[in-house]
């Protein structure tokens, strides 16, 4: 099976402000991924200038206007909630020489060695691979299902899947196909929409762990612990979840954990 070596990968952390556990991420990521592709920092410039702090990084920077510039159809004002994918999708448009895009925001970790786990996933294809993917049925009173939308087509509710995506990966067909759905007047949150989109086009998505139909054999709460299934899609426990925050990551070996928010930040 092709190892990284063999394909272009980056690894982009998205950040919107400098601080001690940033600069941490980044070093131990770009240490971590020596010889499987390039780290790179996906900066948001908003009311501050770019720290000196960060001026040794390969940085990719990006402002507000990601959601007027790109010609998407954004769900508001803001990046939160829901349009955050504008970033990568900017960088993809500037850079689409890559197979594979990691996005991974500031405040996910790892309680392991992330050489490891990108390795772990060196020969999984898929597409798309996030955390949490979930069918409609499965949680239908989740409030962001109804976001996907388009002025003359409909994908039905019962068809539509949901992901957690503070940190995935995603090809580069994969970009090209959300990249022409958003110029094509596709809109709606990007959980709801990336797995919907490249799965209804016939691309294929996996789960990292966790639990459910879309989690490899082997995988099964394998580098995170799933959480507690309600309708409302609500996730409030287990290691990757909405909230409350982890002052650290956990004490489970080799476990993905977010939101990680370090005191001394």
């Amino acid at each position: 099976m092709r190892k990284y070596k063999q394909f272009k990968a980056c690894f982009l952390i998205l950040s919107n402000r400098t601080s001690f556990s940033l600069i941490d991420k980044y070093r131990e990521l770009y240490t971590s991924t020596l010889g499987l592709g390039n780290t790179i920092l996906l900066y948001h410039l908003s009311v501050e200038d770019l720290s000196e702090d960060l001026n040794s990084f390969k940085i990719f920077t990006f402002s507000d206007d990601v959601l007027t510039s790109l010609n998407y159809f954004p769900l508001g004002f803001s990046l939160i909630p829901g349009s955050n994918h504008f970033p990568l999708l900017k960088f993809y448009l500037s850079h689409p020489n890559y197979d594979y895009y990691w996005c991974i925001e500031e405040d996910v970790d790892f309680s392991g060695d992330w050489r490891a786990f990108f390795e772990a996933f060196s020969s999984v294809g898929a597409d798309f691979i996030s955390s949490h993917i979930r069918r409609y049925q499965d949680e239908p009173e989740w409030p962001w299902w109804s976001a996907l939308a388009h002025p003359y087509f409909v994908i039905p509710q019962k068809q539509r899947i949901r992901s957690f995506n503070p940190i995935y990966r995603i090809s580069r067909p994969g970009l090209e196909l959300l990249h022409k759905a958003l110029s094509s007047k596709w809109c709606g949150h990007h959980e709801v929409l990336i797995p919907t989109l490249l799965y209804e086009s016939g691309l294929s998505i996996s789960d990292f762990g966790g639990m459910g139909e879309f989690v490899p054999d082997g995988f099964e709460n394998r580098f995170y612990m799933d959480n507690s299934p309600n309708s409302r899609g609500i996730l409030s426990d287990g290691t990757m979840r909405w909230r409350p925050a982890f002052a650290e990551a956990g004490t489970l070996k080799n476990k993905l954990y977010h939101p990680v928010k370090p005191r001394d930040d």
